[in-house]
């Protein structure tokens, strides 16, 4: 079982990064790794370096492995460059959205479309608990299961449950159509979740298995709310421009909504010499 032994932790000196220092907790007490607590100066700020050098000293302080380490750049530059050979990286979103989030951009959106490690998110107002219950967002495809590289052996370590969940919008009826067809029949991905959740459990996971039904991000949430979960795991395909803007992106609302620590992975290539083999899976038409 891989344990997590190398953790990047970024901060902007902003009492709102520092959240991301709780959201790591339970794979810190689990894992005993060396963490790297990463200050990115864009212009001189020393009380701002001042306030980072205590908040890292106070980690110490409670036995976490942390060291600082300062560089200056363009901090999703930097996080990328210094997030390549981490085995986890973790970041806090400020939680923008509409225009003040197109205008300014993202530092963690723009890390997580070009990071191949993954990335635990967390935002302000999310809750920490200990890491007993994940619950998995798939979509039916296979790249949507290279999250489960990670949750398989993070579960196993942590003894933690596994409910894996898909959403598909409901049949809709239309009427006034002429000779379109006026039924919208929604297939029922429960077969293939149960075959991953087969799979899981001959791995030694307790997994469970859940439709939701309706709007694929904010079921989710909903979902997550209500079952109190520590943990929302998936995987996000990583678009961008044109296809980004006219598609949207659940895991984008999902970050900046979630009640509770994400845990994403970029998709890559599920083709011959791809660095990551998903597991085999019945295809079905996959979410944003």
């Amino acid at each position: 079982m891989k344990k997590i032994d190398r953790i990047l932790v970024t901060t902007d000196g902003s009492t709102e990064s520092e959240h991301a220092f709780a959201a790591m907790m339970p794979v810190v007490r689990s894992d005993a790794p060396e963490v790297t607590v990463l200050y990115v100066v864009e212009h001189a700020e020393r009380s701002t370096e001042n306030r980072v050098a205590k908040a890292c000293e106070t980690l110490r302080e409670t036995g976490v492995n942390a060291q600082l380490v300062v560089r200056h750049g363009h901090p999703a530059e930097q996080i990328v460059q210094a997030g390549n050979g981490m085995d986890l990286v973790v970041m806090a979103t400020h939680g923008r959205g509409g225009l003040q989030r197109i205008l300014m951009g993202s530092v963690t959106e723009a890390v997580i479309r070009r990071l191949d490690v993954p990335i635990l998110v967390t935002r302000p107002g999310t809750t920490v608990r200990t890491w007993n219950r994940l619950v998995v967002a798939l979509d039916g495809s296979p790249r949507s299961e290279q999250i489960l590289s990670d949750v398989v052996p993070l579960a196993r370590r942590l003894k933690a449950s596994v409910e894996l969940v898909q959403s598909v919008l409901p049949p809709i009826t239309m009427t006034g159509l002429g000779e379109i067809p006026g039924m919208q029949i929604a297939d029922n991905p429960m077969s293939y979740l149960e075959s991953v959740k087969t799979r899981l459990s001959s791995e030694g996971v307790t997994a469970s298995a859940m439709v939701l039904q309706g709007r694929a991000a904010a079921e989710l949430l909903r979902h997550v709310r209500e079952q109190g979960a520590s943990l929302l795991c998936m995987t996000t395909h990583g678009r961008t421009g044109l296809a980004r803007a006219l598609l949207g992106s659940i895991a984008d609302e999902v970050i900046r909504r979630a009640p509770c620590p994400v845990l994403l992975r970029r998709s890559v290539s599920s083709g011959p010499g791809s660095v990551m083999q998903p597991l085999p899976a019945k295809a079905l038409p996959g979410l944003p």
